[in-house]
């Protein structure tokens, strides 16, 4: 029975492989966010839908396809996580969570959670 306990091994590369498992699905559900918000017509000039950006502790993402870091109409870049497992989705844009929710005189036309709820499948397989 000796040589057939690779517990220690597997358990070694367990963090890096749910490292690459959550990127891959944070990048999945920007890409569904994004598919969302086209679904929905929300594209006026694409800074909504070009605003949506994922950070995990490998780097972000944030600013590459919008308008640059420090356009008064970006919010905050969301801060790096410590760790592997753990990543982040946002809209940068000012103005997605009325978008998203609606206001007093504009409708809600959800696209964030419909984009994760899309994911989903996908992580859980």
């Amino acid at each position: 029975m000796a040589g057939f306990n690779h517990f220690g091994a597997i358990a070694s590369a367990l963090p890096q492989v749910l490292g690459e498992i959550v990127k891959k699905t944070a990048l999945d559900c920007q890409a569904n966010i994004q598919g969302q918000i086209r679904a929905n017509g929300q594209i006026d000039t694409g800074f909504m839908l070009n605003s949506v950006y994922t950070v995990t502790s490998e780097g972000s993402t944030y600013g590459q396809a919008g308008s640059p870091p420090g356009d008064a109409s970006l919010l905050p870049e969301v801060e790096q996580p410590d760790n592997a497992q753990t990543a982040y989705v946002a809209v940068g844009a000012n103005y997605g969570a009325f978008q998203n929710y609606g206001t007093r005189y504009l409708p809600p036309r959800p696209f964030f959670e419909p984009g994760v709820e899309a994911t989903r499948p996908g992580f859980e397989a």
